[in-house]
């Protein structure tokens, strides 16, 4: 038969074709799971043997069996390889998304709490909302803010904590004040 499928004769091909698409389908479906593509890879391998038929022209019918599950084996391996990637890829973008998600939920927070506290701090006498301006908006050092104000830094240091005392009472009443005001300040 194999002579024949190696002459080109399309019936000796469709009796192969009867007698090995069974098995080679039932093997590759129950690796991969799928039964479009199981079909599509049996398809392939007898595309395959076809192209090199005349290499089997005195082969055995299980030598033209086995290279056809080789190459569904092949393929199915490839195949399973493919959706693994792909599958790690869309994990990775997926959890990418949330770690995104959290991201932007947590720099919410955090624009919002500065927002409440820089309110908070606007409410204070304006001698001490300007001087946490300097310090914790604009970055000033403590020899800065003495030089700019024209005082010693001993008593920038002085109003500095009872600026923040005073901002830790405003917060404490509006119940804003907890562990992350520490954290900011």
């Amino acid at each position: 038969m194999l002579a024949q499928v190696a002459a080109g004769d399309e019936n000796a091909m469709k009796v192969l074709f009867d007698r090995c698409y069974p098995r080679l389908y039932y093997y590759v479906f129950k690796l991969i799971q799928n039964e479009n593509e199981a079909r599509d890879q049996v398809q392939e391998a007898f595309m395959a043997f076809w192209q090199r038929r005349e290499a089997f022209r005195a082969a055995a019918i299980t030598d033209a069996e086995a290279f056809m599950i080789t190459v569904v084996r092949n393929r199915a391996y490839n195949y399973i390889k493919h959706q693994q990637i792909k599958a790690g890829k869309q994990d990775h973008i997926l959890s990418g998304i949330d770690s995104i998600d959290d991201q932007m939920e947590a720099r919410l927070i955090q624009t919002d709490l500065f927002y409440r506290i820089y309110q908070e701090m606007m409410a204070l006498p304006p001698q001490q909302a300007a001087l946490l301006k300097m310090i914790y908006l604009e970055g000033l050092d403590t020899a800065e803010i003495a030089a700019r104000l024209n005082t010693t830094p001993n008593n920038v240091r002085n109003q500095k904590a009872r600026a923040l005392e005073k901002l830790r009472t405003l917060l404490l009443k509006k119940g804003l004040y907890s562990p992350l005001f520490l954290f900011f300040f």
